[in-house]
């Protein structure tokens, strides 16, 4: 008999709360969240921060409209783990439920967001440092704090997303150590590495990378495809693509499973039609520095399934889940369906900068 307690409200907030213990991106970046709910591929406009002028006094004061301006994003990315599930699993006790079920489940869902913020920040970076040879006087990282620096952008809220291997190329220096723990010896502490040149530094697994044992040397190309279609057509291409090697576009990223030229197949389906569109190379370690107001991760709710008593939405802080329980006649077996829709959006890409290489 099933365990009443796990019913889809509480497994709903039980998923919340694992998803967002799980991202690193998404804290980092400007959330807009609304309780409307949506349908995917909807179209919402979001209000930008606000900016202000500080002008001189000279008797009478100027008022200042709040204009914070709008930007349109695409609610289009949505993401599903169905899993099927047993009446033994579902007569188990929510932190067993939870270890078992949901914690694989929201992981997954973490790992696909922050992949998403991670390659939008890549591809519309406004600043591009190619990483040099000796890492040990920290230059590389220097030479994007002062961009955002000249770029006027607000001390507070910025942040360094490190690839592992740019971790352990520069939070391993005496440099970095000192600075940002004061000769602390416990650098590296979960994602959070410390402070250094005013940028909050952090790790993330899911950077932009190349999977291939030995790389491609492609710096440019063009890709043509369809919707729902498992490859694309290579064109324009400057360099090589080996199998492992990844490109972006329209900030989505994809993964080549064979290296040439010409009709390659990628490791999941477009998501949308491209013609000769011109996509960011992905064949080395991808890391980004920017502003929290340079990027926004935008969530709505998903509506719940109309006669269906056995689903729930949570949220907060700007992200929601639905859970939703079914049952298969086809198979003969019980599901449940955790999903999320959200939109990413550069806000201001002279506020993006990319290390790579």
């Amino acid at each position: 008999m099933n365990n009443t307690f796990l019913t889809p409200e509480v497994v709903a907030k039980e998923a919340l709360m694992v998803l967002t213990g799980n991202l690193v991106m998404a804290d980092l970046v400007h959330r807009d969240y609304s309780d409307e709910f949506v349908s995917v591929g909807d179209t919402v406009s979001i209000r930008k921060p606000a900016k202000f002028v500080a002008k001189n006094f000279l008797g009478n004061t100027e008022a200042q409209d709040i204009t914070e301006g709008s930007v349109s994003v695409k609610l289009d990315r949505f993401r599903d783990v169905t899993v099927a599930v047993t009446s033994k699993q579902m007569s188990l006790d929510i932190a067993d439920f939870s270890a078992q079920v949901v914690e694989p489940a929201m992981q997954a869902i973490a790992q696909a967001i922050d992949e998403d913020i991670l390659a939008l920040a890549v591809s519309k970076a406004g600043f591009v440092k190619e990483g040099t040879k000796d890492a040990s006087d920290l230059a590389d990282i220097a030479a994007m704090a002062k961009h955002l620096d000249i770029a006027k952008a607000p001390i507070q809220n910025r942040s360094l997303v490190l690839h592992p291997e740019h971790k352990y190329r520069y939070a391993l220096t005496e440099n970095l150590s000192n600075v940002s723990y004061a000769g602390d010896n416990e650098t590296l502490r979960d994602a959070l590495l410390g402070r250094v040149y005013t940028l909050d530094t952090y790790m993330d697994q899911n950077a932009p990378d190349s999977a291939a044992g030995d790389p491609g040397t492609a710096t440019a190309f063009t890709v043509t495809g369809n919707k729902g279609e498992a490859f694309v057509t290579v064109s324009d291409l400057e360099g090589t693509i080996a199998a492992g090697d990844g490109f972006i576009l329209d900030g989505c990223f994809y993964r080549f499973t064979e290296g040439g030229e010409g009709k390659l197949s990628i490791d999941q389906k477009l998501m949308t039609d491209c013609d000769g569109a011109a996509a960011t190379a992905v064949n080395a370690p991808n890391s980004v520095a920017f502003h929290r107001n340079a990027i926004a991760l935008v969530s709505r709710n998903l509506a719940l399934p109309m006669g269906a008593s056995n689903a729930a939405y949570a949220s907060a802080g700007g992200l929601g889940v639905r859970v939703v329980y079914d049952y298969d006649s086809a198979t003969k077996t019980d599901k449940i369906s955790f999903d999320v829709i959200y939109g990413v959006k550069d806000l201001d890409d002279n506020l993006i900068c990319k290390l790579v290489g």
